[in-house]
């Protein structure tokens, strides 16, 4: 694409590791989920339509599914890969797509079949990947294990070409708990910090004190199971927040988590982050709730200590684009090596490509503007407008998430970039 990025992200890879790591931080043991017999798997798909390997965790509408469903399609529903290393079912990449996507792949084509495969809570095939498109959407996937809307939308296109513009399924409620629900839930957490449910599948533990020597949070954790898919989501993190204020609360439902605390803000962006940043490990590989909870706490440390694309007074602008400029640089960074920190998804079916690329590009773009007119500013004394311009710009890129929405930004950086030349141009005439 753009010539003379390598160097960019060789600059930058030890800041991605410091601010997006989430294993090594609170790191201990995890369970490996079951490994996919892929033979079997292929003579159960001979058979049956629809094939559930031992060990899949991804909940759907069967009845709605096998509807939409032709002679042609296949559906595999899968667990989780697991982590891609020398620890998990699979070493690196290339021995996964050797074991397991490469032979699927043939023996859909030999068939004459297209073969869905909803590895984990990862939909996909052939024609492209069903992802959540916003929060709720994500919430669901997570919190209920429920793919229902992503396997429909997937199939659908398979069948004729056509994207729905809206869920087919419903998106299960979020209801407040009741006195007696937070009561029981605060006892526990009075006793313990951190509460597994007896029906968690996957129970966390976390070193704490090494936690809040990190980052200087004190934590409230409860671990409960995923919801069963039409059931309401209890939301329990904001009450709870109420009766520890001074803690971070977090409620985990499955693979989803609710957090709630001081600084709200960052919490809420630093999980929106970890789960946006690690789209692959969220839905395909399976999470690793301690790791996430790592992810999550680090970036909000990260967001409150160093207050990326913030203008703190009284600094002088100077200090202030110099706090900001590695910010940028590892921004524009990780979105031209293509990691999705503005979308949760890339729309229901990544099959958008040019649209999302439009998006990247366009956010580079932008932020190569940002970074001149800092430069500028840092250059000469600075003029006040085009500082204004600046702060205004950095604000709603954080806010823009489509292409348009980037030009708007560029209209306001180039604003102040042309305030900022016509006062150059002006010094250097000796004029007022």
């Amino acid at each position: 694409m753009i010539e003379g990025r390598s160097a960019a992200l060789a600059i930058v890879s030890a800041l991605v590791l410091v601010v997006a790591g989430s294993g090594p931080a609170f790191a201990g043991e995890r369970a490996l989920p079951p490994k996919l017999d892929v033979a079997a798997a292929i003579q159960a798909l001979e058979r049956e339509q629809i094939h559930r390997a031992p060990g899949a965790i991804a909940t759907y509408d069967e009845e709605l599914i096998r509807a939409e469903l032709t002679p042609d399609v296949r559906v595999l529903v899968s667990p989780y890969s697991g982590e891609i290393d020398a620890a998990g079912n699979y070493a690196t990449h290339d021995e996964h797509s050797e074991q397991v996507t490469r032979p699927l792949r043939k023996w859909a084509e030999e068939s004459g079949v297209t073969l869905v495969h909803v590895e984990g809570l990862s939909v996909r095939s052939r024609k492209g990947m069903a992802v959540p498109d916003t929060g709720e959407e994500l919430r669901q996937f997570l919190g209920h294990l429920d793919v229902t809307d992503a396997l429909w939308t997937m199939l659908r296109y398979i069948k004729d070409g056509t994207e729905p513009d809206e869920n087919v399924a419903a998106i299960d409620p979020v209801v407040e708990p009741t006195r007696q629900q937070v009561d029981e839930l605060a006892v526990r957490l009075e006793r313990e910090r951190v509460h597994n449910a007896a029906d968690r599948a996957d129970p966390i533990d976390l070193p704490l004190a090494l936690i809040e020597e990190k980052t200087g949070f004190t934590l409230r954790v409860a671990a409960l199971p995923a919801v069963p898919r039409g059931e309401p989501l209890v939301d329990y993190a904001p009450a709870l927040a109420e009766r520890f204020p001074h803690d971070v609360v977090l409620v985990a439902h499955g693979p989803w988590l609710e957090v709630a605390g001081p600084q709200q803000i960052a919490l809420s962006a630093a999980r929106d982050y970890a789960y946006g940043r690690y789209q692959r490990a969220t839905l395909r590989l399976g999470i690793v709730m301690r790791d996430r909870i790592g992810t999550v706490l680090l970036r909000a440390e990260e967001l409150l200590e160093n207050r990326a694309f913030s203008r703190p007074q009284p600094k002088p602008l100077r200090q202030v684009i110099m706090d900001i400029a590695p910010w940028v640089l590892l921004g524009s960074t990780l979105l031209i090596g293509g990691a999705s920190l503005l979308r949760w998804g890339v729309r229901r079916v990544e099959l958008a490509r040019t649209e999302r690329a439009d998006v990247r590009d366009a956010s580079a773009e932008t932020y190569a503007d940002i970074a001149r007119l800092g430069d500028l500013l840092l250059r000469s004394e600075g003029d006040a407008a085009a500082a204004e311009r600046h702060s205004t710009a950095v604000t709603l890129f954080e806010q823009a998430r489509t292409a348009e929405a980037m030009a708007e930004v560029r209209k306001v950086v180039h604003e102040g970039l042309e305030w900022q030349r016509n006062t150059d141009r002006s010094e250097r005439k000796g004029t007022p």
